[in-house]
């Protein structure tokens, strides 16, 4: 579905070589992947198994079954250099990881993949001695130090772990870095955690099925091609620090995202109840612009129309699912 990635396609020339993109199964995974492979730019995928379902998506089964794909355990740093190696890969968009509940239920894997992850890449960009790495922390890092007004979690710890361990390896090694915070996304292939209920109601909504949302009130509207974007721009030139920076996209209320629903299909049957998300909504995106450049944006009702459609495609084609939130 062309008309899903065609805003975000960059100029080629912008990168220097093949781009290793990890988490590429996940939602901004795939717009990653589908984005960097439709502007012509060679790119790896790299997941923990070789399950292309998000990127075909946006693909279509032909494209997704061409990419590049490697099945990695992140936290296997041999296994993960001498891909990177093989490939010859000359910047890296780090967005493996596991969620918030994933980390409650198991820390120590939690901290396995999030953090001894995240240094494995680090440890490659610094072998190889790469100048573009962008890697995906997360809103949740704001809820450190325990006990502060923004919900604390061990996936926000282990995000905020990250962001130092990633300015220690600048001031020590001299390996650049953006780390990127995305708060809540939407679209194509967000089908999994609380915050993707959304989407999941945009797709019943297209099947004819009702669906409630279980959260009222404000929230970021971060659209996944817009979040791609930003990955995508931090590594299309050499870095020269250790940064951070949080990502939001518009923000507004449930309610308005459902009135923008209502004018592309009336009686849609999706609602929403209950108290508003423990997640600061509006977190400013100016330093992030300021340090990368133009790069696209979407409105709210840009991106709620462009998922309807792509999912009404889905349909007819027999390919649309939602996913539990």
């Amino acid at each position: 579905m062309e008309f899903l990635t065609d805003p975000f396609l960059i100029d080629p020339g912008r990168i220097d070589g093949p781009v290793l993109v990890t988490g590429a199964g996940g939602c901004i995974g795939a717009w990653t992947v589908a984005v960097l492979r439709r502007s012509g730019v060679e790119v790896v995928a790299l997941d923990l198994r070789d399950d292309r379902r998000r990127p075909a998506l946006l693909l279509g089964e032909a494209g997704a079954a061409a990419l590049t794909w490697e099945a990695c355990d992140i936290t296997e740093r041999g296994a993960l250099r001498a891909l990177a190696e093989r490939h010859g890969a000359r910047s890296i968009i780090h967005l493996a990881g596991l969620q918030v509940p994933f980390c409650k239920a198991d820390p120590a894997q939690g901290a396995r993949v999030n953090v001894e992850g995240t240094i494995n890449v680090l440890e490659c960009a610094r072998a190889l001695g790469l100048r573009r790495l962008a890697y995906a922390s997360s809103t949740a890092a704001h809820g450190m130090p325990p006990g502060g007004p923004i919900m604390s979690t061990l996936y926000g710890a282990y995000k905020q772990a990250n962001e130092y361990t990633a300015k220690v390896y600048h001031m020590d090694w001299d390996v650049p870095s953006v780390g990127i915070r995305p708060n809540v996304v939407y679209g194509v292939g967000r089908d999994q955690g609380m915050t993707s209920s959304f989407t999941v109601g945009l797709a019943r909504a297209v099947l004819g099925e009702p669906h409630e949302i279980p959260y009222t009130g404000a929230i970021s509207w971060l659209y996944a091609g817009e979040a791609a974007s930003a990955f995508i721009a931090a590594v299309a030139r050499d870095g020269e620090g250790a940064f951070v920076f949080d990502l939001n996209g518009p923000c507004d209320t449930i309610e308005a995202g459902i009135k923008v629903l209502d004018g592309v299909q009336p009686g849609h049957g999706v609602t929403a109840s209950g108290a508003p998300l423990p997640v600061p909504p509006d977190f400013s995106d100016d330093p992030i612009r300021a340090h990368l450049g133009d790069y696209p944006a979407v409105s709210l009702s840009e991106g709620i129309a462009l998922t309807h459609r792509a999912f009404g495609r889905l349909k007819e084609a027999g390919q649309l699912r939602a996913t539990a939130a």
